[in-house]
């Protein structure tokens, strides 16, 4: 490792920016950047692919040039041929004296540490030291699905480009992006890319690791990309030079023979039960998209725990990937198709997949247990049934033993011999397996159930929602009619109110509890 003497004065560091036309927009900025480092390069070469201004007589330049050397750093401006960045990272090889290269691209604005963060990361068996790069009016927290690994290049989410928590280690990665240092010795550019030097980062850094260095990120050196609209690669409009350089990349991954992970990504921002829907599509669903590598952006990951192969996100890192989800917002789509079908198979039609074959084992329960599952979201929700005070003691005369649900902190309905609160999903399918039967208002109960292998029957109570759309047939339900079935089905119900003259009053239900166990 470097001496702390050694990294402040710079060692052998020589700073590389090539530019073209922004003269006076960002190359201004990236400059006093360096003039501002706490451990500053001993050269600093600037290549212009531009208009070959002589920069020297410019006012503004004559201040940044001065700045330079009075911090003792040598500076040249070097005339390029205008063939793009490649080709004058390639000539840094060669004009270059030092061990290390510091790469800066023209609109990169490195905090004043960031060399002296990424020089000490230097041993013998590193390659290149690259810290965050992000774009500054687009500021992102780190998504768990952020990946440096080869593999995942297609995946668009390079974990560089991101805010990170504070104290974060340095960590190894696969390859590195736009500005980093990296050690001379070892470099090679590829030469067949065109101006715009789409890929180039990633080709060379990587091909250090397959010589057998080792390329680190360090997210506490932190610079900040204006992403100038103007100049640099975007002064050329042929979408050909990056569809080139995209078939080279192709070529090269080959060659380095890793297997490209190709991504699905799936959105399930909704309730539990709406998860348990979309569980019973899922063989169809792996079926369709067999050999790729499965995201699942979710509220509940544990509904889906069994399954090993698949990746789990926040919806937070949905946001944070894909921007808008309206695309992928299940009820949106039912609203939009006009829907008419059960829950499930508006999941099959949304993902366009084939049909489900499913057995279904319906077996109605044989224990001492009745569960019930009292509310939705909390007892005065509109879905939440409102007579439990009455409806307990005509259970408990049935003889079975009686246990609520829920979860820790909901309201205990008296006379109930029994609390289960906050199971996990698993441990609460065991117990429906080994119940007499459950009762429950319209929530994620049903479907819960309805994902089970061997499904226990039970008795749902509804009010506004629509049985034939959120229901199964082999349940009993509880339905008083269906004139108070709400017009829009798919609408959210967060501020509609409870009205109870809308359910079945206790009596009732409990003709439907009783019918329901006799037959």
């Amino acid at each position: 490792m470097l001496s702390e003497r050694e990294t402040m004065q710079g060692s052998d560091v020589t700073c590389v920016i090539s530019t073209k036309d922004r003269y006076f927009t960002t190359l201004p900025h990236a400059l006093l950047a360096v003039c501002k480092q706490t451990c500053k390069p001993k050269r600093v070469i600037v290549f212009d692919d531009g208009e070959h201004k002589d920069l020297r007589a410019e006012p503004l330049y004559s201040h940044i040039f001065s700045l330079l050397s009075f911090y003792g750093m040598d500076w040249s401006v070097e005339f390029g041929a205008r063939t793009g960045q490649v080709a004058n990272h390639i000539r840094s090889l060669e004009m270059a004296k030092t061990d290390w290269i510091w790469r800066l691209d023209d609109d990169n604005v490195p905090e004043p540490d960031v060399l002296e963060k990424l020089m000490k990361n230097v041993s013998d068996k590193v390659g290149a030291v690259g810290g965050l790069v992000i774009q500054s009016n687009a500021i992102k927290p780190l998504p768990s699905i952020a990946s440096n690994a080869i593999e995942d290049i297609y995946l668009g989410q390079n974990e560089q480009w991101f805010v990170y928590p504070e104290n974060v280690k340095p960590k190894e990665v696969d390859h590195l992006y736009s500005s980093f240092i990296y050690r001379r010795a070892i470099a090679s550019y590829c030469t067949e890319l065109s101006p715009v030097g789409h890929r180039e980062e990633t080709m060379l850094t990587y091909e250090m690791k397959l010589k057998g260095y080792v390329n680190i990120l360090d997210p506490s050196a932190r610079t900040w990309h204006l992403c100038n609209p103007t100049g640099g690669i975007r002064s050329y409009e042929d979408r050909n030079h990056w569809s080139h350089d995209e078939r080279i990349f192709a070529r090269k991954i080959d060659e380095w023979h890793v297997k490209i992970n190709d991504f699905c990504f799936t959105i399930l921002d909704n309730g539990l039960g709406d998860h348990f829907a979309f569980k019973t599509c899922l063989p169809a669903y792996f079926e369709k998209h067999k050999d790729k590598k499965h995201i699942f952006f979710t509220c509940f990951p544990e509904v889906f725990e069994d399954y090993t192969d698949v990746k789990f996100a926040s919806i937070a890192d949905a946001k944070i990937t894909l921007g808008n989800l309206d695309s992928q917002n299940l009820y949106r789509w039912m609203i939009d198709h006009k829907w008419k079908q059960s829950l499930s198979e508006a999941f099959r039609e949304m993902h366009v997949l084939p049909q489900i074959v499913r057995d279904i084992v319906v077996k109605p329960g044989t224990g001492s247990t009745i569960i019930i599952s009292p509310y939705s979201f909390h007892p005065n929700h509109a879905k939440s049934y409102p007579y439990w005070t009455d409806l307990v003691p005509m259970i408990k005369s049935l003889g079975y033993t009686v246990v609520q649900i829920g979860r820790k902190g909901e309201d205990q309905l008296q006379g109930v011999d029994d609390y289960w609160w906050s199971l996990s999903l698993k441990e609460l399918q065991k117990r429906i397996s080994d119940c007499r039967c459950w009762i429950s208002v319209d929530n994620f109960l049903q479907h819960m159930c309805n994902s089970m292998d061997t499904i226990v029957p039970g008795v749902v109570i509804w009010a506004e929602s629509d049985p034939t759309l959120f229901g199964y047939s082999y349940n009993r339900n509880v339905l008083k009619s269906q004139k108070f079935l709400r017009p829009n089905q798919f609408d959210v119900w967060h501020g509609v109110k409870q009205k109870e003259f809308m359910f079945e009053k206790a009596d009732k239900v409990f003709e439907h509890i009783t019918k329901f166990l006799q037959s």
